[in-house]
This record gives structure tokens, C-alpha cells and sequence, in this order.
């Protein structure tokens, strides 16, 4: 009987013959544009945050706006004097419209006409985003523009429990 015998091919150990990789110069080339697009992208995330600042602001005057609008829908038309020096003409008007009289058979359909677990600051910082009572609506100030008003906050803080209102509770504008 004869045997043969398979010999096993060999084993190239320590050899780096044939191995696949990269260069030193393609990685330095790859980092070089990441490193690129980085930087652009690093100079306009300061931009992109104050648009969106913007467009959380201008949405939260439109929507207080709109509670007024329904508001005078279902009781009369709100008109209340600015006071330029104080916010309080601010929260009465937000406070109004965020009233709903416990009495049953006295509320109004659809209120209150805005959440009531709103409850903003008051500030008169020029750096801030502030929402103003202009007699008949709200106007956004932003930053740099003088003035007193409702307090812009873009992490949600002014947003809590809901508002308790006392039981002597008059709405403004009458």
C-alpha cells in the first residue's frame, strides 16, 4: 500500500507580505478633512442655536396670540394698557387667559385658553428673548431691544404646576 503524504503549505510567520492596510499619508490625508469638516461644523452651531431660539420664541407669541384670539371669541376683545416699566400688564393678560372659573355652570367654553402650568419670569434684560404686551397682543423683543416682558426660557423651567388662582380672581381687559 502507498501512502502519500499532503504536505500543509506554509505558514509565512512575521512576513507582511500581501497584507492589506492603509498608508501613513492616506490616514494623514483622511484626518486633515475630517479635521475640516469639523471646524465648519463648529462655526455654525452658534448660529444654528439662535435661529432656533428664534423659532421657539415667535412660536410661543404666536401661540399666546391665538389663546387671545379664542378668548375674545368666547368672552370680549382684550385690551389692556401696556406699562412699559413693570410686567405686570404681561401676567395679568397671561393669567386671563389662563383662567377657568370653577364654577360649572360660569366657564366658558374652552378655557382656560392657555396651558396654566405656564408660569414664566418677568425680566427687563436686554440679553434675553422677552414676550410684551403691546395693548391688544404680544410682540417678541429679542435680544439687544429694550424693554420689560415675559421672560423667554428654552429649557422648559417655566413650565411647573399649574397656576392656583385665588378664589377673588378678576380677569383684566374688562
Amino acid at each position: 500500500m502507498t501512502r502519500t503524504m499532503h504536505s500543509s503549505p506554509k505558514k509565512h510567520r512575521g512576513s507582511y507580505c500581501g497584507a492589506a492596510g492603509f498608508s501613513m499619508t492616506e490616514l494623514v490625508i483622511v484626518i486633515s478633512i475630517l479635521g475640516g469638516l469639523a471646524t465648519i461644523a463648529v462655526n455654525t452651531f452658534p448660529s444654528l442655536l439662535d435661529s432656533s431660539k428664534v423659532v421657539i420664541a415667535s412660536d410661543r407669541v404666536e401661540s399666546l396670540n391665538r389663546a387671545l384670539h379664542t378668548f375674545a371669541q368666547q368672552n370680549y376683545e382684550m385690551v389692556f394698557n401696556r406699562m412699559d416699566s413693570s410686567g405686570a400688564d404681561e401676567m395679568v393678560v397671561l393669567r386671563t387667559i389662563q383662567y377657568r372659573n370653577p364654577d360649572i355652570d360660569r366657564a366658558k367654553v374652552g378655557s382656560p385658553y392657555f396651558d396654566p402650568r405656564y408660569n414664566p419670569l418677568v425680566s427687563s434684560n436686554a440679553t434675553d428673548y422677552r414676550i410684551r404686551w403691546v395693548g391688544r397682543g404680544y410682540e417678541l423683543l429679542s435680544p439687544g431691544t429694550a424693554g420689560t416682558g415675559i421672560k423667554m426660557n428654552f429649557d422648559g423651567t417655566d413650565f411647573t404646576t399649574a397656576f392656583v388662582f385665588p378664589p377673588n380672581f378678576q380677569m383684566a381687559g374688562r
